[in-house]
Formats: C-alpha cells, sequence, structure tokens
C-alpha cells in the first residue's frame, strides 16, 4: 500500500486540492503544514524549491497540477474516457487561471488599486467563471450531477475548493445566478468525506 504527505504551508492554496483528493479517495496521509521559518529550512531539500509537494513511498513529487493530475489517475478520480478526462483539464486549467485573478488582488499593495480589482473580479470575473462551469456541468446529465459520469471526480473537488474561497472570503452570494452550480456545490461538499474534512480541517484563509 502506497504512502502519502502532502507538504504544503497552513492554508488552503495550491495545496488543498491534493488534500481533497486524499480525503475523497479514503486515503490516509500526512498532512505536513509547515511555517515559513520552517520552510526556509526545507526548501533545499525540495526537488524545485517549492511547495505543494507530495512525498510517495519516499518520492517527492513537485508541481500542484502534477500532482493532481496524477492523484487523480492513480485514485481513480479523472474519468472513464479520454473525454471525461479532457473535460476535467478544462476545468481544473479555468480554475488556475481564475485563481489567479484572485490571488493577483489579494496581493496587491496600492489599496486603489487593490480595490478596484476586486470590484473587478466581483462584477465580471466571478460571473463569467460561474457562467463557464455552470456550460460545462450542463454537458453531462443536463446538470443535475457532476462533470462527468455519475460520480465525484477531480473537476468537481477543483470547483469546490475554489467557490470555498470565493464564497468564504469574496463575495457570498456568488452562486445566486446559478441554481445548479449551488446544487452541484451542495452534492460535492455533503458527500460523507468531504463533509467531514471540510468540518474538522484547520480554519485558513486562501
Amino acid at each position: 500500500m502506497s504512502t502519502y504527505k502532502i507538504t504544503y504551508f497552513n492554508g488552503r492554496g495550491r495545496g488543498e486540492l491534493t488534500r481533497l483528493l486524499l480525503v475523497a479517495a479514503g486515503q490516509k496521509f500526512e498532512d505536513e503544514r509547515v511555517t515559513r521559518e520552517e520552510w526556509q529550512k526545507l526548501k533545499p531539500n525540495m526537488p524545485q524549491g517549492t511547495v505543494p509537494v507530495l512525498t510517495v513511498n519516499g518520492k517527492m513529487l513537485p508541481q500542484s497540477g502534477a500532482i493532481n493530475r496524477y492523484l487523480a489517475r492513480k485514485l481513480d478520480f479523472y474519468g472513464k474516457t479520454n473525454e471525461e478526462m479532457t473535460t476535467n483539464d478544462i476545468i481544473m486549467e479555468t480554475v488556475t487561471d481564475f485563481r489567479s485573478k484572485l490571488i493577483q488582488a489579494h496581493l496587491e499593495q496600492d489599496d486603489a488599486k487593490k480595490a478596484e480589482l476586486f470590484k473587478n473580479i466581483k462584477e465580471q470575473t466571478i460571473p463569467n467563471f460561474i457562467k463557464q462551469m455552470e456550460n460545462l456541468l450542463c454537458e453531462n446529465n443536463d446538470g443535475s450531477g457532476f462533470f462527468v459520469g455519475s460520480a465525484i471526480t477531480v473537476g468537481d473537488l477543483a470547483l469546490l475548493d475554489v467557490m470555498e474561497v470565493v464564497i468564504g472570503l469574496i463575495l457570498p452570494t456568488a452562486l445566486d445566478q446559478s441554481e445548479k452550480l449551488k446544487a452541484h456545490r451542495e452534492r460535492v461538499s455533503k458527500s460523507p468525506r468531504i463533509k467531514e474534512w471540510l468540518e474538522k480541517r484547520p480554519k485558513t484563509d486562501m
């Protein structure tokens, strides 16, 4: 049986989707959360000097996108066909692009620019993202289930992860424009393993 350890900071960020995949699969893992001070000591030993890093049976894997695709394949959360896997790739890439805009605004130091960035995110970026995700969801069973197939896959978890940030920190009403995505979030977050994780995980921000 494989052993897993995820090394990341005490936050969600680029590490949470990896945690969600392992949780959804019922896979035990070591959740190593390092401080900024500890990171300076660990950094030289990391494969590319970055986190997250997933250690599988002693082998370190860098790059969050590669990690998540590796786990999705290995744990059967990627889809059954090439088309389903490609749909999940599209979702993950779209979420990555969306998240980068949130991070850009979050890191902006100029207060006026920061306010303008978040205004644009609330009025344009989030609604556009919601529409894109709803369109993808509706391609499978008219949006009444999951993005592909009949069970949770990595795309469902990727959307749940980023919307936790949006609803919790930026725009609580973000899903009011899409009843289908609101119901989808409910389905995914209430699945037993995910529900337990969301209730017990450390309280952090982005």
